[in-house]
């Protein structure tokens, strides 16, 4: 029996699992929607919905992946400051990224698998960036060429499944701005609530998942004039969720899920939007 096909992989957290769903086409939708105080005494609302398009190739299946990653982004921000109403918009692709994936340790047992990968990639500035009349945070892509690095850890005894990582992000400066470097960082329990034991296999299943994910980012960099390039103290900062999760495989090849990000931590430098809502709906398909 197929470890990956034993129980879907998480949603949010990385898996160590470089075969079945894992190297499926995957898209979803996701919104954030964010709201506080900002700088200069205004007031923000933003929201951003997000589609990405992940497309893995297994080079060498259970062990090598490469895949590609480039999101469709629409953003909106409705300001409200002393000299009245102003909106901001942007839409378009975002910067692809070109990650590969390889199994460093392997060790499988009966009805069991415990695994690792290290995670390697690039960033290239493909979206729209350093438009002086739009925020940064609402640029579509860097500007630059990022790199990241990275390892995951998953163990999956029976029913069960537990999944960690850690993926670092290297940023470079681009249109005089530089983003700052991000870490992020999760953690996922999964329980296959149905089938209790396969009768028949391939067979439909219904997973839960419950996720703790992080994100630290570094002040960002400004250094367009009249910038001295020092840090942007309104920037950067830690944010963790709480997210539950629902999935459901009807057969071999396709797979429905769908995610609430409940935020529990975010310690932001200065005066930054916080997250009212973050969620995700979205579909793998194994061809």
């Amino acid at each position: 029996m197929s470890p990956a096909l034993a129980q879907g992989p998480p949603i949010h957290t990385e898996t160590a699992l470089l075969s079945g769903f894992t190297t499926a086409f995957r898209t979803f939708v996701q919104q954030i929607d964010r709201s506080g105080d900002l700088p200069g005494g205004a007031r923000g609302d933003l929201r951003v919905r997000a589609v990405p398009f992940i497309a893995p190739y297994a080079i060498a299946p259970g062990k090598l992946v490469v895949a590609g990653m480039i999101p469709y982004l629409d953003k909106r921000l409705d300001m409200t400051g002393p000299g009245g109403p102003t909106r901001f918009e942007e839409r378009g692709l975002g910067d692809l990224r070109l990650l590969t994936e390889y199994a460093y340790f392997i060790r499988d047992r009966k009805q069991e698998t415990t695994r690792a990968i290290a995670i390697g990639g690039i960033e290239l500035p493909t979206g729209s960036h350093g438009d002086p009349n739009l925020p940064p945070g609402l640029w579509n892509g860097s500007g630059a060429t990022n790199y990241v690095l990275g390892t995951a850890v998953s163990h999956i005894p029976a029913r069960w499944g537990v999944y960690t990582d850690l993926i670092y992000r290297i940023t470079t400066e681009a249109a005089g701005f530089e983003f700052g470097d991000t870490l992020r960082y999760d953690l996922a329990l999964g329980y296959r609530l149905w089938p209790t034991v396969y009768e028949t296999y391939p067979s439909r299943q219904f997973n839960v998942f419950l996720e703790l994910n992080g994100l630290w980012e570094q002040k960002s960099r400004d250094l367009r004039p009249p910038s001295d390039g020092s840090t942007v103290p309104d920037s950067g900062g830690n944010r963790v969720f709480l997210s539950p999760g629902l999935q459901y495989i009807p057969g071999r090849a396709f797979l429905v899920e769908a995610s609430v990000q409940i935020p529990v931590v975010e310690e932001l430098h200065g005066r930054q939007l916080e997250t009212d809502a973050q969620y995700l709906i979205g579909i793998r398909w194994l061809f």
